[in-house]
């Protein structure tokens, strides 16, 4: 994987996307599994930048600490509606209760007589996940459709074997641009690597900041550079980690 200089540690801010980017997708949510070299390579970039590393994600932001414990980093879940700084400070747009209980009654009902399908309900939106059943994916979108078309202000966020639907209030871009503002990540050049098409607007809102971004893995993109895949990107986040360690240590 060959990239362009990051520079020096406390030059650069790190944005990383959690399913696909540090764990393997897996069959349901709830499987995925962080290994503790990638933790370890987390903490040793924390470290070494100074706390300029943070996870940017369609989960809830408490399901993200799951998987990271001890460690606990800065993060933007459900998509950019819900943040938390550096100093645990939290951020949360206003949760739509008219949207989710439309959501409720039109998707409940096609959950419950497909099996295979998963519906996650989450604090501001909902995503319906149908990797166990990819012969339902026009049911799906048509059901996630009905739903945009009668609650004002939602759009469809179409990820891997899911559909999710959301406020159009945030998204991954503008979540970047805000923890950009604030220390220690403002005044530093932005990464930021994801795997899907909802990374996309994150990788709008880095090139224009003339930052670096990485897609991981095959599709359509505007990212400027590419991985082959998870594993690949890994092994580089293990290396870079180990790289600022010894910079920091030699200065």
């Amino acid at each position: 994987m060959s990239l362009p200089s990051l520079g020096a540690p406390d030059q650069v801010a790190f944005f990383l996307d959690f399913d696909g980017t540090l764990v393997e997708v897996a069959e349901r949510p709830d499987a995925v599994r962080l290994t503790e070299r990638t933790r370890n390579a987390l903490s040793r970039l924390t470290d070494a930048t100074g706390g300029a590393v943070a996870v940017i994600t369609g989960r809830e932001i408490a399901d993200l600490d799951r998987f990271l414990a001890p460690l606990r980093l800065p993060a933007a879940g459900v998509h950019g509606l819900t943040r938390r700084t550096r100093s645990g400070e939290n951020h949360a747009a206003p949760i739509d209760e008219e949207f989710l209980r439309h959501a409720e009654l039109l998707l409940a009902p096609l959950v419950l007589s497909e099996p295979g399908l998963l519906l996650e309900r989450k604090s501001n939106a909902v995503a319906l996940h149908y990797r166990s059943r990819p012969d339902l994916e026009s049911a799906c979108r048509d059901v996630m459709d009905e739903l945009a078309g009668i609650s004002r202000g939602i759009q469809i966020k179409r990820g891997k074997m899911v559909f999710e639907a959301k406020p159009a209030l945030a998204d991954k871009g503008t979540a970047i641009i805000d923890f950009l503002k604030e220390p220690p990540f403002a005044g530093r050049r932005p990464f930021f690597a994801g795997d899907d098409v909802t990374d996309e607007d994150a990788f709008a809102a880095v090139n224009k900041l003339d930052g670096i971004t990485v897609k991981i893995g095959l599709g359509e993109t505007i990212a400027q550079h590419r991985v082959a895949g998870t594993a690949m990107f890994l092994d580089w986040l293990h290396a870079t980690s180990l790289t600022f360690m010894r910079e920091v240590a030699n200065d």
